[in-house]
């Protein structure tokens, strides 16, 4: 009898083991992460105005979450990291812009920027980054290239970021006024 209850026992460790081995294969197995297709933003900006970084992005699993942007600034340093939450009818693919209001300041003018984007989803699985880089001049806008007319309204969300002057001056922010 002992003997019988030792066999099923060990039985019953084999199978536990493989089906707790089984199940933790399904768990290790997150999905796929983003995809990041394409990127445009005018490397030149007036002081002022408002800067456009237009994305298109897909998910295999149609499960992603939100874009992150870090931005990287000469003779400053980094800024605190912005979300931006992607619509839940958006979650399979993405093709839009996300705007940054900058200020008038002509102390800017000699600084240069990198912004770097990135899209998690909901596995927590993040996109390659992207970098975008921009910086100030005196001129006039750039127009939007025809490739990216089809997703010229579809605004993705702000990114929240105070650019500030390396020397400590800030006038003020530009607005959107697209909307």
């Amino acid at each position: 009898m002992m003997r019988k209850v030792c066999q099923a026992l060990v039985v019953f460790l084999l199978l536990s083991g493989c089906a707790a081995y089984q199940h933790q294969g399904e768990t290790a197995d997150t999905g796929h992460p983003p995809i990041i297709l394409a990127t445009y933003a005018p490397e030149v900006i007036r002081p002022g105005a408002v800067w456009r970084v237009y994305l298109k992005a897909t998910d295999a699993d149609g499960d992603m979450k939100d874009i992150a942007a870090v931005m990287r600034q000469t003779g400053f340093g980094y800024y605190s990291t912005d979300i931006t939450r992607i619509k839940k009818g958006e979650a399979k693919e993405v093709a839009g812009y996300l705007f940054l209001n900058t200020p008038v300041d002509p102390t800017l003018l000699s600084d240069r920027f990198t912004l770097t984007l990135l899209v998690r989803d909901r596995q927590g699985n993040k996109s390659e980054p992207v970098d975008v880089r921009f910086h100030f001049d005196y001129v006039p806008p750039e127009k939007l290239p025809p490739s990216w007319q089809a997703v010229a309204e579809n605004r993705l969300g702000g990114i929240l970021i105070d650019i500030q002057s390396s020397f400590g001056y800030n006038q003020g922010r530009g607005n959107d006024y697209s909307k």
